[in-house]
């Protein structure tokens, strides 16, 4: 009989109703027929763009957790955390899973030859470059173990970054691309699904974290292999990432610069290190227009090459219309960054046409960007599963909704039809969100509303006595220093 059917069975015969209850909620994963209602992680929309037995949760995980305890213990673990979302006496429960998956795999990582880089030396004695000593082979449920343990950290408690995970895992991840021949093109034109899942789970999570972690580019440079474009071939949804897997490594890299402009900016210097500041802010422009000219030269695939994954509520246009969103997203945030990349003749595809009224080009800009992406997204149905991964794109998209000083001007109560159109886009990210809060119902969705309406109000209060034609790129309103202010760092996916 399998591990997870004994432990599970013996868990069930103990007569706690609250495992009982889990373990029924994670029917989706688990080898056992304990109720009709489905995986909760899964069924729910709250861990995956899609449900059906195509969904890796379904048909890959529940394989894997048949001999893991590892992931076993992640999975109830989740459960529970989504279970008793804002039950602090029973919060307790998620945490003892979460506990007891942290114990499995440490004695999983205990078990590794651990990878320690060491130098190689030249033929003239001279270090040459970095090599990694032979390790035994990173288990697929050991590597995923970690990623949901990490990503999921902010459902027992909103302020968990996992963060401590990430860095682990990188190297784990490394490994497990040795050990995949990961290396090769062609082993990667080849990957299975369970691997390109692997592999969208990991750029997810380093994505999500980039905006809550000041390092260096390149922390990411393992993953720009993933970004090389093979040969047109049938594309399957990853759950997290839909078909836009090479965007989510740019959104990722955009998120560093950003920080990274934000530590500059607030580094306090002597005026003889003024120079010194200039010039590093030059290396960061430098690095934003070299990532500009791979975001612009990404295309994201046709939908008639997205493979359809059998959930009727999340078509094949849907994951193509959220690869478009973020890659609008990527060079929105890259645009209100480093606003010295914007030419009068930038245009960008799918970027919403507005009159141009009394404000620069730049502004223009930045607010087609914004009202591309909501248009997008205000296309896709409510109840598509979709629905999960939207959350990092409405707060980029809504924190760019500002009103320019020469639009703010009006005799009517409604204000002007500039004003109105902002504030229409301002109320569909209101209620984009609380829908959302109600259906995945997690604190980190909450997070967002918060530093989104206190960007809007300062946002707001800077336009009413701004005197400038500059626009919303020379307030200083971003929502990374909001997040920072409030204490408001979280994952957002």
């Amino acid at each position: 009989m399998p591990w997870t059917t004994k432990y599970a069975e013996a868990l069930l015969e103990s007569g706690n109703l609250e495992v009982t209850i889990l373990l029924s909620r994670c029917i989706g994963l688990l080898p056992l027929t304990l109720s009709p209602g489905g995986c909760s992680v899964c069924k729910k929309r709250m861990n995956s763009a899609f449900d059906s037995l195509h969904n890796p949760f379904r048909s890959e995980v529940s394989k894997m957790i048949i001999n893991s305890p590892l992931l076993f213990h992640c999975v109830l673990s989740m459960s529970a955390a989504h279970l008793y979302q804002g039950d602090e006496p029973k919060s307790s429960i998620a945490l003892e899973f979460q506990t007891e998956a942290i114990s499995h795999l440490s004695i999983e990582l205990s078990q590794l030859d651990t990878a320690m880089p060491r130098v190689l030396k030249g033929d003239d004695g001279r270090s040459g470059a970095l090599a990694f000593q032979k390790t035994d082979h990173v288990q697929d449920d050991v590597l995923l173990g970690v990623i949901l343990l990490g990503m999921t950290s902010a459902w027992h408690n909103s302020s968990a970054t996992g963060l401590s995970h990430l860095f682990g895992c990188r190297q784990l991840f490394k490994a497990w691309m040795a050990s995949n021949s990961l290396e090769d093109a062609a082993k990667r034109a080849s990957m299975d699904q369970k691997q390109c899942f692997l592999v969208s789970s990991m750029i997810y999570w380093e994505a999500m974290s980039s905006f809550i972690l000041d390092q260096d580019t390149a922390a990411l440079s393992y993953m720009d292999v993933f970004c090389q474009p093979n040969l047109p071939s049938l594309i399957y949804p990853c759950p997290w990432t839909g078909v836009g897997t090479p965007v989510f490594v740019f959104l990722a890299k955009t998120g560093i610069l950003l920080r990274n402009k934000r530590v500059l900016r607030n580094l306090r210097v002597f005026r003889s290190g003024e120079a010194h500041q200039r010039a590093l802010y030059a290396e960061l422009l430098e690095d934003a227009s070299a990532l500009e000219q791979e975001i612009i030269k990404l295309r994201t695939p046709f939908v008639g090459l997205i493979e359809d994954v059998g959930d009727p509520c999340t078509p094949p246009d849907h994951f193509l219309a959220i690869a478009r969103c973020y890659r609008l997203a990527t060079l929105l945030e890259l645009y209100r960054g480093f606003p010295e990349l914007i030419k009068s003749q930038t245009v960008v595809e799918q970027a919403v046409e507005i009159s141009t009224g009394e404000y620069d080009d730049k502004t223009h800009l930045i607010l087609g960007l914004a009202f591309g992406i909501l248009g997008i997204l205000e296309s896709i149905p409510t109840d598509s599963g979709t629905i999960s991964i939207q959350l990092l794109a409405l707060l980029i998209a809504g924190s760019a909704l500002g009103v320019p000083p020469g639009q703010c001007q009006s005799t009517t109560v409604e204000g002007t039809p500039f004003q109105q159109t902002v504030m229409r886009w301002r109320d569909f990210v209101r209620q984009r969100i609380l829908f959302m809060c109600v259906a995945i119902g997690l604190r980190p969705v909450n997070h967002s509303a918060l530093i989104l309406e206190e960007v809007w109000s300062r946002m707001d209060m800077e336009m009413s006595h701004s005197s400038s034609n500059g626009g919303i790129l020379d307030g200083k309103v971003h929502w990374l220093d909001v997040m920072s202010e409030k204490k408001l760092e979280t994952i957002f996916g």
